[in-house]
């Protein structure tokens, strides 16, 4: 029996099955959040702070981030930080859909006023290039208004299907923000991040581990059997792929990652553990109560 609050979610994957129907949806599809220059300097600054209390060096860097989603706006923000080249890799081309330019404005105005943000208790001042934060807004200004073909900064691509388009040993850093619970297999794709890195390089990971828009529970992605999962998941391009705060950090220890830093965060009021599928029944109480965690590794020097 499926459960009334399923059904929904269920029949708009069988509904992507249906060519013209799916190919509307993906025109209009988005990920929310990085159109806005006030989500993206929070997203970097929250990252950026926590890297610097494990030593990671801002000015100079080599920077990838994994599912930039509706624009590049937190790449923009690792730039002005400092950061010398950028790489932003989707499996859709969101941001072609964004006004870049008044993102970047907004950014600077940001940190120009050293704007502070929600759950960081001091601004990374320090952490920051001031010396050469003008400099940089001319020049990224000046590549944003001619186009990014040729940019000396910064590279986008999407959809990417190699890790090829990056060099191995090549970055300083690779994070993502909400994108590691859309991946699958997620081992490759901590091995790909770790070949990608220099010695001594970082990642940092905002990851969520909650059911998102598809369950009225935080935890209710764990209530689906893996046949109501699969019509679920239909012909999404993208679709949760359930895997607890334990999973990741195997991965990244398999991969040859030291693990740096774990902070969690908690659900309250989901689902009990007899409601869940008999797959995810099992998992041990951490894994059961975490909703999302941030993960910051570094590739042994």
């Amino acid at each position: 029996m499926i459960h009334c609050w399923k059904a929904p979610h269920i029949v708009k994957g069988i509904m992507t099955h249906l060519p013209l129907l799916n190919e509307w949806r993906l025109r209009q599809a988005s990920t929310g959040g990085t159109d806005s220059s006030d989500y993206c300097y929070r997203v970097w600054i929250h990252h950026l702070s926590t890297l610097s209390e494990y030593g990671f060096k801002i000015k100079g860097a080599q920077i990838g981030e994994l599912g930039p989603g509706d624009s590049i706006g937190t790449g923009l923000a690792a730039l002005l930080s400092g950061a010398n080249r950028y790489a932003g890799l989707d499996v859709v081309p969101f941001s072609a859909k964004t006004d870049l330019e008044k993102i970047f404005r907004g950014l600077v105005e940001k940190f120009s006023a050293k704007e502070p943000v929600p759950d960081v208790s001091d601004f990374p001042d320090q952490a920051i290039d001031w010396a050469g934060f003008n400099k940089k807004v001319e020049k990224i200004t000046r590549e944003l208004r001619n186009g990014l073909n040729g940019s000396q900064f910064i590279s986008y691509h999407a959809p990417w299907t190699s890790p090829d388009v990056i060099a191995a040993n090549s970055l300083d850093l690779v994070f993502s923000h909400c994108v590691l619970e859309y991946v699958d297999p997620l081992s490759k794709t901590y091995r790909t991040m770790y070949e990608w890195l220099r010695p001594g390089g970082y990642c940092s990971h905002h990851i969520a581990m909650n059911a998102n828009h598809l369950s009225p529970f935080w935890n209710g992605h764990w209530a689906y059997s893996d046949w109501e999962w699969r019509l679920l998941r239909g012909r999404r391009f993208t679709v949760l792929n359930r895997e607890p705060l334990s999973t990741h950090i195997k991965c990244a220890g398999e991969a040859g990652f030291e693990i740096l830093h774990v902070r969690s965060t908690y659900g309250h009021g989901g689902l009990d553990r007899a409601a869940l599928s008999p797959r995810f029944q099992s998992l041990d109480a951490e894994d059961l109560k975490t909703r999302g965690a941030l993960l910051i590794l570094r590739k042994p020097s």
